[in-house]
């Protein structure tokens, strides 16, 4: 992990994806469990998959997080769906409100700080020339971000990850360390207009408290206090996927939340799931009844 982020960090992002190339090769070839998964993942879709391919975009993507979140040697070009949960979260960000947002293992989500820093727009934003350079589009004034993350899970990248997160626009928090008072400081954190961002679709290694709901025709295991979570917030909730359309390039789609938020939720991975399997970044037994 050092070698790669020094690769990053004197030649920049375009080699650091050259030299993963080798790297994601020998992860392939000793990764039975992960092509076993992989496969069943594209049974249940319903598509023969390139299960290396996959593997390198998952790769590629974690250098898309890097640069996002780090240095931003070549931030991507970032647009934000324009639709109804689009326009509704361009409108509370203009309105300096916060919400607590839900996000999947599908796509790159940590790749949205990078608005922060004018790495995107919104596709109804007129180009620079068209306006005064002086006023960033309403995309662009994105506020802080706390997010989610178990520190336990990929440990090496994770350390080397956080040691060279930029914080003026993100802050990690370890879900290992989630009690009663991070609730109330969460709340603070929307009442100043920031965004909290957890993950709906990965339960927490040794955790009981799950939810099980179908997922592609399989009953699946859902983390239960990131939906409790939800609840308690009293704020608004958006889903959000952030996918790659290009070789530097990433959309991010939102839908606010109405009615069953666990349910919807479901539904909202499901859609997104089927349109870009080939982003699914979960490689564990996602549809293990355990």
């Amino acid at each position: 992990m050092a070698f790669m982020w020094w690769v990053y960090a004197l030649f920049g992002k375009t080699a650091l994806k050259i030299a993963i190339v080798p790297v994601a090769a020998c992860i392939y070839a000793f990764a039975a469990p992960v092509r076993r998964n992989l496969r069943a993942f594209y049974a249940a879709v319903g598509q023969r998959g390139r299960l290396f391919r996959h593997v390198l975009d998952f790769a590629w993507s974690l250098a898309d997080k890097v640069d996002a979140c780090t240095r931003k040697k070549s931030l991507p070009q970032l647009t934000v769906r324009d639709d109804a949960g689009g326009r509704a979260f361009r409108e509370l960000v203009i309105a300096g409100k916060g919400a607590f947002l839900i996000s999947t293992h599908l796509g790159t989500v940590e790749v949205l700080p990078a608005l922060a820093k004018g790495g995107g727009r919104d596709k109804r934003d007129p180009p620079a020339s068209g306006r005064d350079k002086r006023d960033p589009p309403a995309s662009e004034r994105v506020p802080h971000v706390h997010a989610f993350q178990q520190m336990g899970h990929d440990v090496a990248f994770t350390r080397q990850f956080a040691t060279h997160l930029d914080t003026t626009a993100l802050t990690l928090h370890a879900v290992e360390d989630i009690g009663v008072e991070t609730a109330v400081e969460m709340q603070a954190a929307i009442g100043r207009g920031d965004l909290v961002l957890m993950a709906g679709d990965r339960v927490s290694a040794g955790s009981r408290a799950v939810l099980r709901h179908d997922f592609l025709g399989h009953d699946c295991a859902w983390p239960k206090g990131v939906f409790v979570f939800a609840r308690l917030m009293e704020s608004p909730v958006f889903f959000v996927t952030c996918v790659r359309t290009g070789w530097n390039a990433y959309e991010a789609h939102f839908e606010q939340a109405e009615g069953d938020v666990f349910d919807a939720y479901v539904r909202f991975l499901e859609c997104e799931t089927r349109a870009r399997p080939d982003q699914w970044h979960h490689f564990h037994d996602f549809f293990s009844h355990a």
